[in-house]
């Protein structure tokens, strides 16, 4: 889902411009969802949305059936190994200097579902200043009118409060799976094990976030011109819900505040963007290359 438009058609052709080549070439259809090719024999996917030897592998349009697969035990990659020659794979993103990187996004999930609006209550306060001598009332006559006032000589001054309801847009929820491939950009905010990105409000027309189907789709990362697989995309923040006792959702929320995440309040007062989340390469090169030389 990305935050500029819902049209499902959206960011449905491979990106162009300075986003050229940017990853789209490399993903192939691995059931309902993607899978990235990774070396002459092998594609990489997350291990969580399965798969079988014997399953084909879409790439350019040719069925290549896998043989073999090895998962990672310290993440959620899974390297699939398969009975032809891929004609290209994706270079790698080796070093581990993401953060703050912009990156390019690919998966198979969900169009963009109905707005999520919050109502937010706040108290709004008025100051009003009058001379007392240009209204002809005394002083003792105004205190008794207006209990909480203040007065200072002739001047009276009277504070009040109005509590105004407000309807705050959120984001969006999920809707229907058509499994068709899409992209969006986002910016590494944070890395470790995994790659984070939130769903800011203040991102671009493609500021992108997952939903269901999205899962083992790949982030690319430009490096010195080319652009390099740096994640496999794992998982998002959620379920949210509007109350405590509201039916759950997942969607691409730009703001928390007034919803409840998995269960727990989020107070209003400050924007919280949800995040999601990509099994980091860098920090896999190891086992992805010990793999890949067998």
């Amino acid at each position: 889902m990305v935050k500029g438009t819902g049209d499902p058609t959206y960011n449905t052709t491979p990106p162009t411009g300075v986003l050229a080549n940017s990853g789209w070439q490399y993903q192939g259809f691995w059931g309902t969802v993607l899978g990235t090719v990774i070396g002459p024999h092998h594609f990489i996917a997350a291990q969580h949305v399965g798969g079988g030897v014997g399953q084909g592998f879409i790439f350019n349009g040719v069925t290549y059936t896998t043989t073999a697969y090895w998962d990672d035990t310290n993440s959620d990659l899974r390297i699939w190994q398969v009975d032809g020659t891929f004609p290209t794979f994706a270079p790698l993103y080796t070093t581990l200097d993401e953060v703050g990187k912009s990156l390019v996004v690919f998966g198979r999930g969900t169009q963009r579902g109905e707005q999520v609006f919050v109502n937010v209550s706040q108290t709004n306060y008025y100051t009003n200043t009058v001379d007392l001598k240009s209204l002809g009332i005394s002083k003792k006559v105004a205190s008794q009118e207006f209990p909480n006032a203040t007065f200072r000589g002739s001047t009276m001054t009277v504070v009040t409060s109005v509590l105004v309801t407000n309807t705050v847009p959120k984001g969006w929820k999920a809707s229907s799976a058509d499994h068709v491939m899409r992209w969006g950009e986002n910016q590494v905010l944070a890395a470790g094990g995994l790659l984070v990105a939130s769903f800011d409000s203040t991102g671009g027309t493609n500021e992108a976030y997952l939903s269901a189907g999205d899962s083992s789709g790949a982030v690319f990362i430009q490096d010195g011109g080319v652009w390099k697989l740096a994640g496999i995309n794992y998982a998002v923040q959620g379920p949210f819900a509007l109350s405590s006792t509201d039916p759950a959702f997942y969607g691409a929320i730009f703001d928390e505040s007034g919803l409840y995440v998995d269960g727990s309040f989020i107070p209003n007062g400050q924007c919280w963007p949800a995040c999601f989340y990509a099994s980091r390469i860098s920090s896999r090169l190891a086992w992805i290359q010990s793999v890949l030389g067998q």
